[in-house]
């Protein structure tokens, strides 16, 4: 059976830079939630790297239609990173995984879900 807690993008981000995420959030049956049935929807940004740091101090960032996220009646959630968000943690690797945390609630705040988003940002050598 497949992990569908976690989704695994094969597209680079170079370092410092916009990049944006998205995908659906569905309930324990795999029907669609859509923003109006979201109690809570937040976000945890940290690096695949010894200690897990968390990147730009994204840790349970509301992103209910608020701040870089936004998800639309049909469950699809859009989320803007922002070069900060995108930053290599630990100097002198080529690259660096990084996982997006999304975790909500709904039916009340009596259920909740919980998805991870991996991806791979790129060390660029002139970046700064």
């Amino acid at each position: 059976m497949a992990d569908r807690s976690c989704t695994t993008l094969l597209d680079v981000v170079p370092e410092k830079s916009t990049s944006l995420l998205s995908g659906s959030l569905v309930d324990e049956t795999g029907a669609a939630l859509g923003s109006a049935q979201l109690a809570t929807l937040t976000m945890t940004l940290y690096a695949l790297t010894a200690g897990l740091p968390i990147i730009n101090s994204r840790t349970a960032v509301n992103i209910l239609n608020a701040g870089p996220g936004t998800v639309d009646a049909f469950g699809v959630w859009t989320i803007t990173l922002e070069p900060a968000d995108n930053a290599i943690q630990v100097p002198g690797q080529a690259a660096e995984r990084h996982c997006l945390l999304l975790e909500w609630t709904y039916g009340g705040g009596a259920k909740a879900g919980k998805h991870e988003v991996v991806f791979t940002v790129r060390n660029l050598e002139k970046v700064t």
